[in-house]
């Protein structure tokens, strides 16, 4: 996986889940849904430092963000371009991770 841009993958996953608008209306939901999957993401972030990202950390990164889209009650549409702009600036594609699109 050396073509992916690690910084840029973790940009733009992280700017994701804080540019999608939230459609749920709980709480603890958003807590357990959003903050604590941000925070994993972040951890997997410092974990990676300057090496080169794994394919199984890319995908435990896009399975965290489809968490968050879910407790956001994100629309299939705009995951996808999220998804889309994800792989269009890290070069990390869901295909070759074994990822389902929305």
């Amino acid at each position: 996986m050396s073509e992916i841009d690690t910084a840029a993958f973790f940009s733009a996953v992280l700017k994701t889940i804080a540019s999608t608008r939230n459609h749920g209306t709980d709480p603890n939901e958003h807590a357990k849904g959003v903050v604590e999957p941000a925070a994993r993401i972040r951890a997997v972030e410092e974990e990676v430092g300057d090496r080169p990202l794994t394919s199984r950390e890319a995908a435990e990164v896009l399975e965290l963000l489809e968490t968050t889209f879910r407790a956001k009650r994100t629309p299939g549409e705009e995951r996808e371009y999220y998804l889309e702009y994800i792989e269009k600036v890290s070069g990390v594609g869901r295909a070759s991770l074994g990822v389902s699109a929305p």
